[in-house]
């Protein structure tokens, strides 16, 4: 096993934080959106660390393939929302207004930066930090899926922390193939844009 790098480092002590700065405001629901978002751009320091994977595919090819994921992930949507009612579109929307989400630029927001630096945050210095401690990459998957998930906790819906597990598997996935990260924020953004364009 590897060195633990000072990105691995950075994560562990970075994340700890983040989660205690969430306890601390566990309940004020309303104020989630605004603190996820201000955790996420702190996290977009892990920019810092980042270097392009010499195993990464062609730029066009991780595109694609982040386009075929997106779909993915919607699919994924409509499964669990079959089985979960909490999951349906109609809840999911009325959760993400509980969080403090009333505009549309607040979705821009997310869409332009919030999803970009939890990319960054997860894949470039998690994902790709367990990979060079050469644990096993299902390991490392399942690791940086929880490590996603759980920062959604603090909103007191188990399901949605699972969906968002299930759905940081897919893109953990993603990312071991492609080994960019413009492939999971490209799959994220297709998801989210499709899903209002068929909802509006």
């Amino acid at each position: 096993m590897d060195r633990i790098s000072k990105a691995l480092i950075w994560f562990v002590v970075s994340f700890l934080v983040f989660h205690v700065i969430l306890y601390i405001m566990w309940g004020e629901k309303q104020e989630y959106w605004y603190l996820y978002t201000g955790i996420m751009l702190i996290a977009g320091i892990s920019y810092t660390f980042y270097q392009r994977d010499i195993e990464s595919k062609r730029l066009l090819t991780s595109l694609g393939v982040g386009i075929i994921v997106g779909i993915v992930l919607i699919l994924v949507q409509l499964i669990i929302a079959a089985i979960v009612s909490d999951l349906k579109y109609s809840e999911l929307i009325k959760e993400l207004t509980r969080t403090g989400v009333y505009f549309k630029w607040q979705m821009l927001v997310t869409l332009i930066f919030v999803i970009p630096c939890h990319e960054l945050y997860m894949r470039t210095v998690l994902q790709k930090e367990l990979l060079k401690l050469k644990i096993p990459s299902w390991l490392a998957i399942v690791i940086t899926a929880l490590c996603s998930a759980s920062l959604f906790y603090y909103l007191d819906n188990l399901w949605i922390v699972f969906f968002i597990f299930i759905v940081q598997i897919v893109l953990s996935l993603s990312y071991l193939y492609t080994r960019r990260i413009a492939t999971t924020v490209i799959a994220q953004i297709v998801a989210v844009v499709i899903l209002l364009i068929f909802h509006v």
